[in-house]
Order: C-alpha cells, then structure tokens, then sequence
C-alpha cells in the first residue's frame, strides 16, 4: 500500500529561486493576460519582500498591457509613474517583491500557493547572498 501525497493548493504563479536570480512564471492563461511568459529579476536588485494582506486596496493605476477583471489583475500597471507587474487573482494574501530603482518593475504582486512560505524562501535566499 503506498502512502498519498496530499496536494498543495496551486496559486497562479511559479517563484524559483537560484544563487543569482529570481524567476516568476505566470501559470496557464495568465502567460497571455499578463503578457510575459516569465519575468527575471536579479537577487542583488531585490530590496524587500513582505506579504500584501489586501491587495485589492492597493492602488493599481492605469494598466497597460494587462487584464483587470472581476478580481483577477495580471500585467503591467502604472500608479504614480511606476511600472509594477500582477499576476493576483482571488480575494487572499499576495506575495509582494520590491525591487530596487533602475529595473523593468518596481514592485510585484502575486498570487502564489502559501504566500509566506514563498516570502521565506525568497527571504533566506536573500539572506545566502548577502552572506556569500
């Protein structure tokens, strides 16, 4: 008799990490309505993560290209001269990257699996970096 593996829930997007980058892979159809297939942001250029406990309320601006529909944000939206990338969906937490000055986004929102256990992972790469 073998053991079953329970399921994770699957949230919208892949976050992997390496010893240099951060890669964020929209899953499914999101690849269309957000308009990337992947988005790579080196870990030197990461100033914080955290978690975005309501992130409908957060500001969006203008969106272009994208989706804003019924609950579900994927692409690239413009608040306050900023360039920021969603792809959120849901009415629960988001993982929220900053990203240092001088990159293509300023700041992603994501929808992922376990919001915490991602900002964790991107938290104790950071830190591996900035020790080695």
């Amino acid at each position: 008799m073998s053991a079953r593996r329970k399921s994770a829930p699957v949230g919208r997007t892949l976050v992997r990490t390496d010893a240099e980058n951060v890669t964020v892979i929209p899953r499914g159809l999101d690849r269309l309505w957000c308009f990337r297939r992947s988005v790579i942001i080196p870990l030197a250029r990461i100033d914080a993560v955290g978690i975005e406990a309501a992130p409908h309320r957060v500001a969006t601006g203008w969106r272009g290209p994208g989706l804003d529909f019924l609950g579900k944000l994927c692409g690239t939206f413009h608040p306050d001269g900023e360039r920021h990338f969603w792809n959120y969906s849901g009415s629960g937490e988001a993982l929220r990257i900053d990203v240092a000055p001088g990159q293509h986004f300023r700041r992603l929102y994501l929808s992922v699996a376990d919001a915490e256990d991602s900002r964790r992972a991107l938290a104790a790469a950071l830190s591996a970096r900035a020790e080695g």
